[in-house]
């Protein structure tokens, strides 16, 4: 390890919090765009923010009309890229501090985004910061590409390389060190009924339902709203306990109940973690007359063959290979209005599993429904053999002290998205992580060990 260049790294740290604090603060979340503005205002105020400061430290800069840009140093036809996101889901509820201040306290970094994925990429560009102050003449190019639509389809990325190159090899800091070698493969499955038009007896009716903030997070609150006749139907939705430990809360307006379940979000890709509050309202209804035979029917199907399982089991495809672990299964989003009911699964598949086998099997298992697969990842493998893991795990030892070894995820990242690539941290092992969550933050002490790994990266890379 250059000690020197360590140092440097170490002496940028309060600058590079107070920058992350700052670029957490963009409520960077997908909205409705404009052409100047892709995926909303306060997304392309966060790229400008990150090219600004590749700009304001010497570097190359380029956006590429708003959906991603770039921070570039060095020389030479190969290049290094490091690929990261700008763009986050949104805050959810059950925040202890405002989501977007970029708090620090206690010893954290705290706001969406902290660890997924502003506060690593950030740091990622102090690392290259402290290089070009170094004083090394680069012998290649680094790339540091910031995409702004990684949480909700990936547009960003495939709008970039229409009008760039890809790097040769790379990394993302938006997954687990040491390094992630296998992620599974990742598909939005969507399950869409048309309703029959129909006359309302009032006796227990569904006028509507929504739940769920993306389909890549454990759904946090999910709500109902029912007519009924029958006031003695209060007190049994009142009473009632769902499962999975969700919370139930019942306002009673006339002849009308607004139902709300508030469970535990997670990340789509380790939904066991969450409590599923949509999973917990479908369970409820299924408990009472609706009066509508077809939904009634169909509810009793999703509670019957997904209900609170996360592996899959009930739907028929559940398993597992070697290499890449178990299925899962999230029901991410659920909407019911008096035209039509979708819901959105997000599955992680091994990385020997077939999808269109997958989909086949759900189309018998919710059979009257249309299924469709929205927003896609084919799985990623680096053998263990590369070049690349060879490199990476010799930096990680050399500035950690610690053991190199390869995970397999269920999350989906840019690594996908170039050739020979792989996730590089940021989350140490043992340290958890708050990605997707309320209260999502980074500790001071990772933030500045993850800029110095990357700093003695680009610094094997570039000499």
């Amino acid at each position: 390890m250059n000690k020197t260049l360590d140092d440097l790294v170490l002496s940028m740290k309060d600058e590079m919090i107070k920058e992350i604090s700052e670029i957490i603060k963009f409520k960077s979340y997908k909205v409705k765009g404009t052409e100047d503005a892709p995926f909303g205002i306060e997304t392309k105020k966060a790229l400008d923010y990150a090219l600004e400061l590749g700009k304001k430290y010497g570097f190359k800069t380029k956006n590429v009309d708003n959906y991603a840009g770039h921070v570039e140093f060095g020389n030479g036809k190969k290049t290094f890229g490091v690929l990261g996101h700008l763009d986050v889901v949104p805050e959810g509820t059950g925040w202890s501090v405002d989501p977007y201040g970029g708090v620090v306290k206690d010893g954290y970094l705290w706001g969406r985004g902290a660890t997924d994925d502003k506060g690593p990429i950030i740091a990622a560009l102090f690392a290259l910061k402290a290089v070009k102050a170094f004083g090394i003449e680069p012998k290649s190019k680094v790339r540091i590409i910031f995409g702004t639509n990684e949480e909700s389809g990936w547009e960003c990325m495939k709008h970039y390389f229409k009008h760039e190159t890809k790097p040769d090899w790379g990394v993302t800091p938006d997954g687990d060190f040491p390094m992630i070698n296998v992620e599974k493969g990742i598909a939005d499955v969507n399950v869409t009924l048309y309703r029959r038009q129909r006359k309302v007896d009032e006796e227990f009716s569904l006028l509507s339902f929504k739940g769920g903030d993306a389909p890549n997070m454990v759904a946090p609150t999910a709500e109902a709203v029912v007519k009924f006749k029958d006031k003695a139907l209060i007190e049994e939705v009142i009473k009632y306990k769902p499962s999975n430990g969700s919370k139930i809360e019942v306002t009673n307006k006339g002849h009308k109940l607004f139902i709300k379940a508030t469970g535990k979000s997670a990340h789509g890709a380790n939904p066991s973690a969450g409590i599923n509050a949509i999973s917990a309202l479908v369970d409820l209804l299924n408990h009472f007359p609706i009066d509508d035979d077809e939904m009634q029917y169909h509810l009793e199907n999703i509670a019957k063959k997904i209900g609170y399982e996360t592996d899959g089991k009930s739907l028929g495809i559940s398993g597992q290979d070697g290499m890449s672990g178990p299925l899962t299964v999230n029901l991410g989003l659920m909407e019911i209005t008096p035209k039509k009911m979708k819901f959105v699964l997000n599955i992680r598949y091994p990385i020997f599993f077939n999808l269109k086998m997958i989909k086949k099997q759900i189309e018998e298992s919710l059979k009257g429904m249309e299924v469709s697969i929205g927003h896609h990842h084919d799985p990623l493998f680096v053998s263990p053999d590369n070049e690349l893991i060879h490199l990476l795990s010799k930096v990680y030892e050399d500035v950690t002290g610690q053991k190199s070894f390869l995970i397999a995820i269920g999350g989906g990242t840019y690594a996908r998205a170039i050739p020979n690539a792989v996730a590089f941290g940021p989350t140490f092992p043992g340290h958890g992580s708050t990605e997707h969550q309320p209260d999502e933050r980074i500790s001071i002490d990772d933030l500045t060990m993850i800029a110095r790994i990357y700093a003695q990266l680009y610094y094997k890379i570039l000499s």
